[in-house]
């Protein structure tokens, strides 16, 4: 590796992220301001309690662990500072530059060619990739220490494998699978090539992910989360029950991968001088191999693997390159390809621009309702967000009270279905005066709506968005059995009677 190339590549990449994090709104994500807020608890709390009693109605509230434990603890030095968004400002700069980092290092144990531009392309390969990448959630650094598994696995380095394996349980639970799956493929691809399986790499790795799954207070209520969010979820997806998931879980379908098309040509110029390519190597046939399975689980599964997708499809656009470079038409494949990749950048960075400074989100949206809250409720009432997806961002500013649901519909599912289509109807803006605890309701299962609340939720409070629910906030200020307390341009506090 060049030091020198290191010390170029290094500041770029920090003022890269400072002009990300700092040089726009903060990105319209919530899950963002709950693994912040989570990371102070550990903090006021210590690191060994992992009870979390704010979601009482949720697996997450029943099991009282922490799927991001270590992605938490990381973020703790970033809750020191007295402005809470400059912490998440920061910590946003923090990660996306140790993503690029990662993704360098693995480069070049990869002997990638202009490895310094590889992590940037992977970043701007899109504006999906772009905005996801670049938000303070665990799946940047799962993601990069994926990547960090394949090229310790490449060039035999077991206890790399074991320490990035240990870092992806460690930070992300639920994503373990991920790691085998990437692993698996390599070594199916090494069987296929070299006759051998590679066993000793695949050890290290689950004995990785078991020490970092352990390495978290309350380890099995730890896995009953990650199976509830892997598994119960997959199950029900294929039932076709109608959850209010968000939309990264859903297929992207091939309708839209006009999103990725620059990104799309140039895998597909990749694809075409791997198969011009007689010998092809074990990072060509691996890399190829994963950037293919994700491409189809982003189109037929879920569109979160588009983050998959295009990192392993860098990785095999790198490893073509090399070869691009010896073939006799190189000027006009390279050419080609440096178009289509500036244009990519350039289209992912307009798009960035465009969405964020037009987003119509704050972090604060809800601060007028959590500080309401916090100053003038009970500590440990119920507040029903009228959205699962409100939860983090009430949380964020209020850890005074408890809610009905959050971070992924799946847990309040899990906790009890029951409950769980109770709140949906009214999230949704199906029903306002009465709800149901079925998926489909008729004359014998609608329940009153007051009741419900009170009774089903033990909730004290509602809290919703005036814009997102109209039909609910309507149906709550007409009705005698709520009295309004606070209300801004966002959001409005009702408390039942």
């Amino acid at each position: 590796m060049s030091i020198k190339a290191f010390y170029i590549f290094l500041p770029a990449v920090l003022l890269f992220a400072v002009f990300l994090h700092f040089g726009y709104p903060v990105r319209p994500e919530g899950d963002q301001l709950y693994h912040f807020a989570h990371a102070e608890i550990y903090r006021e709390n210590g690191i060994f309690n992992s009870a979390f009693p704010w979601l009482p109605h949720s697996a997450i509230g029943k099991y009282d662990a922490d799927i991001w434990y270590g992605f938490h603890l990381l973020l703790i030095p970033f809750t020191w500072f007295s402005d809470p968004i400059f912490g998440i400002r920061l910590a946003g700069v923090f990660i996306t530059s140790l993503l690029l980092i990662i993704f360098y290092f693995s480069l070049v144990r990869l002997g990638a060619e202009k490895k310094y531009i590889w992590p940037f392309l992977f970043l701007l390969s899109g504006f999906f990739t772009l905005f996801h990448m670049t938000t303070a959630r665990p799946h940047a650094l799962s993601l990069a220490f994926d990547v960090l598994a394949l090229s310790f696995a490449i060039t035999g380095n077991v206890w790399g494998v074991f320490a990035a394996s240990f870092a992806v349980a460690f930070f992300h639970l639920s994503l373990f699978w991920s790691t085998l799956l990437i692993l698996g493929v390599w070594a199916a691809v090494k069987l296929f090539k070299e006759k051998s399986f590679g066993w000793r790499v695949i050890l290290f790795s689950l004995g990785g992910l078991i020490l970092g799954w352990l390495a978290r207070p309350n380890p099995l209520g730890a896995a009953k989360l990650a199976y509830v969010q892997i598994v119960e979820l997959m199950l029900v997806k294929n039932r076709g029950i109608p959850l209010n998931f968000g939309l990264e879980l859903y297929p992207l379908g091939w309708q839209a991968l006009y999103l990725f098309l620059p990104f799309t040509l140039l895998w597909l110029l990749a694809i075409y001088i791997f198969f011009k390519q007689p010998q092809k190597s074990l990072i060509l046939w691996s890399s190829f191999s994963l950037s293919a399975i994700f491409f189809l689980m982003t189109v037929f599964v879920a569109q979160r693997s588009f983050v998959f997708w295009t990192a392993f499809g860098v990785i095999f656009i790198s490893a073509s390159w090399r070869i691009a470079l010896a073939r006799e038409r190189k000027a006009a494949i390279l050419a080609g390809a440096a178009v289509l990749a500036l244009f990519m950048a350039g289209q992912s960075l307009y798009q960035n621009d465009r969405f964020l400074k037009t987003a119509d989100w704050s972090p604060e949206r809800f601060r007028g309702a959590g500080e309401w809250l916090k100053n003038n409720s009970r500590a440990g009432d119920i507040v029903f967000n009228a959205s699962w997806d409100y939860f983090p961002e009430l949380f964020f500013w209020n850890r005074k009270n408890y809610y009905v649901g959050g971070m992924d519909p799946i847990f309040q599912y899990a906790y009890d279905p029951k409950l769980y289509w109770e709140a949906y109807y009214l999230e949704t803006g199906k029903t306002a005066e009465w709800t149901c605890p079925a998926t489909s309701c008729d004359s014998k299962t609608i329940e009153d709506t007051y009741a419900v609340l009170k009774n089903n939720f033990k909730a004290r409070y509602v809290v919703l968005s005036k814009s997102e629910t109209p039909a609910f906030y309507n149906y709550l200020a007409a009705s005698k059995n709520y009295s309004l307390k606070n209300e801004d341009k966002s959001s409005a506090v009702f408390e039942l009677r």
